[in-house]
Order: C-alpha cells, then sequence, then structure tokens
C-alpha cells in the first residue's frame, strides 16, 4: 500500500508557474541543487567525523553508525506520511518549512550534551529529510519547462555529488582542525538561509487538491500485479537494495578504515573523500555517454568495477597506492550507479508502474542504507574493517548477477502501454 500511495504522491497534478515557461532556470535549479548538496553533506557527516564525534559523545563506533541507520529508517517510515499530510501546500513552502526543521534538528545536533539527545536530534532532521526528498524533485520539475526537465533535474541531483565531493570533505577538515560540532552549526546556518531563500524567491507550486480515491489505488494496484514489468523491476529493486547495504557497510565505517586497515595518517581522510567525491563527478559524465549508447552493457559492468574497488580495499589495504585507486575506482562507479540505476528502473517499468517504481526504489536503496550502517558497525566491532569492504565486494558482485536477470526477465516481459 505505501508504493501505491507514493506512486499517487507523485502523480498528483501540479500549478505550473509562469516562469516555466521561459529559458532554463538556473538560478532556481541552482538553489535546489545546493539544498541537496547541504542535506546530503549532513546525512552521511558522521561517516566523515566518526572518531571525533565518539569521543565527544562518550559513544563507540558503532552508536555513531546508527546515526545512519536510524536516520535511514525514519526516512522510510515518515516521508510518505508527511508527504501525504502537506499534499495541498504550496510546494514552495514545504520545502521551506522542511528546511527549517532541518536546520534546528541541525543546531541541536551541534549542542547535544549526550549521544542520546544527538539520536534524537538526527531523527528529528530526518523525518525533515525525507519530506524535502518526497517534494524536491516534484516541485522542480513543476518548475521546469519540458524542453529543459532532463538537464534541469541532472543539475538538481547534482547536489548529492556536490555533497560527497566538497560536504563531507569540508566536514572531515573541520573536526580535524577543531570541533565535529563547527561542520553541524555550519550545516544549520546554511540551511537557515536556505530556507528563507527558498521562501523569499522560489515560484509558488500549488498542487491540485484533488486526491484519488482507495478504489482507485485498489484499482491501480491489481493492475499493477498484473503488469508483466514486475518481475524485472523487482530484481532491479533487489540489486539496488544489496548494494546500498554493501555500500555503507564499508562507507559508513571509512574513516576507520583508512586510520585502522591502510593506516593511513588522520590528516588524509579529507583529502581522500575530496578524491572520493572528485570520482563521483567523473562517474557521472561516464554515466551521460554511456546511458543511451550501451544500455544493456553500462549498469553490469559499473556494478562490476565497483567490485573490483571494494575487494581491492579488502585483500591490498596494505598497499597505499592500491588503496588509492580502490577508493578513485569505488567513486567513479558510485556516480555513475545513481543515473544508471534510475534510467534502468524507468526504462524497465512500464508507464503506469513508473511512480512506483521511482518511489520503491527510493526506499530500497534507504533500507540498504540503514541495514548497511547497521551490519558496518557489527563487522567493524568483531573482524575489523577490511571484512568491511569484503562484504562490499560480494553484494557488488550479486548486483551483478541480478542486473543480468533483470534484463532477461526485461526481455521476455515487454512493457504494456
Amino acid at each position: 500500500m505505501s508504493e501505491t500511495r507514493a506512486a499517487k504522491m507523485a502523480e498528483l497534478p501540479v500549478t505550473r508557474p509562469s516562469s516555466s515557461t521561459g529559458g532554463f532556470p538556473f538560478a532556481t535549479t541552482g538553489i535546489l541543487s545546493l539544498v541537496l548538496a547541504v542535506t546530503v553533506t549532513a546525512e552521511s557527516l558522521p561517516a566523515a567525523i566518526m572518531p571525533q564525534m565518539a569521543a565527544s559523545l562518550g559513544a563507540n563506533n558503532l552508536q555513531i553508525g546508527l546515526l545512519l541507520s536510524a536516520w535511514a529508517l525514519t526516512v522510510i517510515v515518515a516521508s510518505i506520511p508527511l508527504a501525504r499530510f502537506t499534499r495541498t501546500v504550496d510546494r514552495r513552502l514545504v520545502v521551506a518549512g522542511s528546511l527549517a526543521v532541518f536546520a534546528l534538528g541541525s543546531a541541536v545536533t551541534a549542542i547535544a550534551p549526550t549521544y542520546e539527545i544527538a539520536l534524537l536530534s538526527r531523527v528529528v532532521t530526518a523525518a525533515a529529510h525525507g519530506l524535502l526528498w518526497s517534494v524536491v524533485i516534484v516541485y522542480a520539475t513543476a518548475i521546469l519547462d519540458s524542453r529543459h526537465l532532463g538537464r534541469g533535474l541532472a543539475f538538481v541531483t547534482g547536489g548529492v555529488t556536490v555533497a560527497l565531493a566538497l560536504g563531507l570533505p569540508l566536514g572531515a577538515a573541520l573536526a580535524l582542525a577543531g570541533d565535529w560540532r563547527i561542520a553541524f552549526i555550519g550545516v544549520a546556518l546554511i540551511v537557515a538561509a536556505l530556507a528563507l531563500i527558498v521562501a523569499r524567491l522560489l515560484p509558488r507550486v500549488v498542487p491540485e487538491a484533488s486526491v484519488p480515491t482507495l478504489d482507485m489505488q485498489g484499482a491501480q494496484k491489481r493492475e499493477q500485479q498484473r503488469d508483466p514489468t514486475r518481475a524485472p523491476v523487482a530484481a532491479l529493486l533487489a540489486a539496488a537494495l544489496i548494494f546500498a547495504l554493501g555500500h555503507f557497510a564499508l562507507f559508513s565505517y571509512i574513516t576507520p578504515y583508512l586510520a585502522n586497515a591502510a593506516n593511513f595518517d588522520e590528516a588524509l581522510t579529507g583529502p581522500m573523500l575530496a578524491l572520493f567525491g572528485a570520482a563521483g563527478f567523473i562517474g557521472i559524465i561516464v554515466s551521460g555517454l554511456t546511458v543511451d549508447r550501451w544500455p544493456t552493457i553500462a549498469l553490469p559492468l559499473t556494478f562490476a568495477g565497483m567490485a573490483l574497488a571494494v575487494a581491492t580495499l579488502a585483500f591490498a589495504s596494505a598497499v597505499p597506492w592500491l588503496v588509492v585507486a580502490g577508493v578513485f575506482v569505488w567513486g567513479v562507479a558510485l556516480g555513475a550507479l545513481s543515473p544508471l540505476m534510475q534510467t534502468a528502473v524507468m526504462r524497465t517499468a512500464s508507464p503506469r508502474l513508473r511512480a512506483t517504481a521511482s518511489a520503491a526504489l527510493v526506499v530500497a536503496f534507504n533500507g540498504g542504507i540503514a541495514a548497511g550502517s547497521w551490519l558496518g558497525g557489527v563487522i567493524e566491532s568483531s573482524a575489523g574493517t577490511t571484512m568491511n569492504a569484503g562484504v562490499a565486494a560480494v553484494t557488488s558482485a550479486a548486483s551483478v548477477v541480478l542486473i543480468l536477470i533483470a534484463q532477461r526477465l526485461a526481455a521476455r516481459a515487454p512493457k504494456r502501454e
């Protein structure tokens, strides 16, 4: 039922502002891209400042990793109910309001005297983040002319890569130079400013009040159950889930890996995260060059590259240049995977299943984040971070198999109009 509701939310019509008929809105999409860059930075920040945060709050690495798991679980649970509750509110105000709550939650995290208060503040902030993600792409779509839709959405979602390339290394540098709390204070101030900018400067978009009836939802669900593309889409979602599990089992504990397994100096954490993020930009370019030209082989080859990179981190942690190369290839693969996976799901799903498939993909990724962050902490505390890299290699290799299965199933089940 939650997937159906998410699909219906994505399908709610919106009133387009008059500005959507003009040229490409660089300022508006740039603001939204910055919104995603800063909020995704805050989401993953504990992974970059884990030792400092753990020491200050009297916690261990597993507990700090659970801040990521709790975040992902909150996004899964809260996103759809909050989106439905605000379904008739101006999208601009929903984005601005969620940013305001996000800023407040980040400020509380920055001054949290105990781990428990930090955890509670992260749950509140994650709920705001879930609402933000449930509306920001719909909002961006509403203010973009159809001629610029693909380029505009790519520009907006590019903020996620900016978070990896700049946000996390900067957070790590601030934690190393002074106090990890400074990073969260910076996030709170920037997000508060963005909330004001969105509320005052971005165009108004008000959804129509009509909401599908339960009978309509039930009819759509029964129709989707007969949809022949459900099986290949399910295989793609399974690949996304286990990939995210393995990736975050390692990435959530990348700082301990670099320090304890690879024996890198603490001062190199920021530059290594910057290398990882910069590689992500290259991955986005790679995906743009391959997604239309070689749609069948681009995704499985990218997963295979991911498996090779993290396997190198697992088995060659004592060789510094191989660790650097592994992190770089890992970053390239990660940057390419998101657009490739999104495209694969949209191409595989039938038109009537696409909205549900898109919502389910978000749930799959966040489920993998939650499980991976927890599992990585358990493994790191008992077997060491090289084992985390081994888990990531196994899940990436398994994703290759699932992608190939999905492609075989899709070939046998043409999309229905």
